[in-house]
């Protein structure tokens, strides 16, 4: 199934790489930026950019503010596609490369528009069981295990409910653990999808970035030097804790189960393909997705209408996180040892010549008490 043909811009067609945060999707980038012909550089997140240069922000009328000019948003989306692209392909010809990719989390939310714009792009998601980044969400960015449950289950909804709109020419996901645990067989059934001739270079993808010097930490905190990993795929399991297990049954269990998981254990997920279909075995394609969607209908029946919460917050959900840190901040002031301490510096401050010894006692008295 080659969809490595020449792309509208003079390169082959673009790569889009889209999953949750915390999914993989780094060490994903740099396999497959480590291919000869395939450039994948950090995160640009350019869609944001390009989303608002259609629709001004924050302006009541920013939707179709080109049409007063005289133009219709196909033209317009050739203009942008041209200017984008444009960035892209001279990063890869500078890399020596035929094709270029990028990966950003939050752009999972923009396939639509991505496969818009780009119409001979071809789209490749990650999943990782949800356990795994419920707990690297709450560990890194202090999530509530409730709030990233709901994250990993929106933003997988929406990434199979694109799929599907995309079908089997432009559409393929992986699981992470197939990719640490079989990484051949999986890489191999990839690059066919996406028309490439194989190269060992993508199993040895930490030599790769280390003679090109690219930096040793990369984004979401990645060794860049690092094989792949296979312990890594179920270390998550040892932090949980037994309510965390029952938000995460509850809020992404039947998702989790569609993709093959135990919501509440480790190991090897389940098949996705039947070992007797052709075609790839590891990826899930658009037909792939559309007939595991009818093997278990109703899994994805709700994908349609939920939000996809993404990390940047919207402004409800900011103040609402300010809020509960200015809470906090205030029980933390209210403490008695607080309120003493803060006393004794305000004599301090009124009275000349306060007595030293008098502070001492005052912060003795304040750590006995925390």
């Amino acid at each position: 199934m080659g969809t490595g043909v020449l792309g509208a811009e003079g390169m082959d067609s673009p790569i889009f790489m889209v999953g949750t945060m915390r999914s993989g999707s780094t060490l994903f980038r740099l396999i497959l930026d480590a291919h000869p012909r395939i450039s994948i550089p950090e995160e640009t997140g350019f869609m944001g950019a390009l989303a608002a240069t259609k629709q001004i922000p924050n302006w009541h009328r920013g939707e179709g503010w080109f049409e007063r000019l005289g133009w219709t948003e196909q033209e317009l989306d050739a203009r942008l596609r041209e200017f984008y692209a444009g960035m892209f392909e001279r990063h890869a010809r500078s890399q020596g490369k035929q094709r270029w990719g990028e990966k950003t989390p939050f752009h999972s939310r923009h396939i639509a528009q991505m496969a818009t714009v780009f119409p001979d792009a071809v789209f490749v998601g990650i999943v990782r069981h949800p356990g795994a980044v419920v707990n690297s969400l709450v560990r890194k960015f202090h999530y509530q295990p409730a709030d990233a449950a709901s994250y990993w289950d929106s933003t997988n909804r929406e990434i199979l409910r694109r799929g599907l709109e995309l079908g089997d020419e432009r559409f393929a996901l992986l699981r992470y653990e197939d990719l640490v645990q079989h990484p051949e067989e999986t890489l191999h059934e990839l690059f066919d999808w996406l028309g490439e001739k194989w190269s060992d270079d993508v199993l040895r993808h930490n030599d790769v970035q280390a003679a090109r010097g690219t930096p040793r930490i990369s984004a979401g905190s990645t060794r860049t030097r690092d094989p792949i990993l296979t312990e890594l795929a179920d270390r998550w399991v040892e932090a949980m804790q037994p309510a965390d297990l029952e938000v995460l049954s509850a809020r992404a269990g039947a998702l989790a189960g569609f993709f093959g998981y135990d919501p509440v254990a480790p190991g090897a997920p389940g098949d996705l393909v039947p070992a007797d279909s052709t075609g790839p075995r590891r990826l899930l394609t658009g037909g792939a997705l559309a007939r595991r969607q009818h093997e278990l209908p109703g899994s994805l029946q709700d994908a349609a209408g939920e939000p996809v919460i993404m990390p940047e917050m919207s402004a409800a959900d900011l103040a609402k996180r300010l809020q509960q840190a200015e809470a906090s901040l205030a029980r933390v002031r209210s403490r008695r040892a607080v309120r003493w301490t803060n006393a004794v510096q305000r004599a301090q401050r009124r009275v000349t010549g306060f007595p030293v010894e008098l502070l001492s006692i005052a912060g003795q008295a304040t750590r006995r008490r925390r």
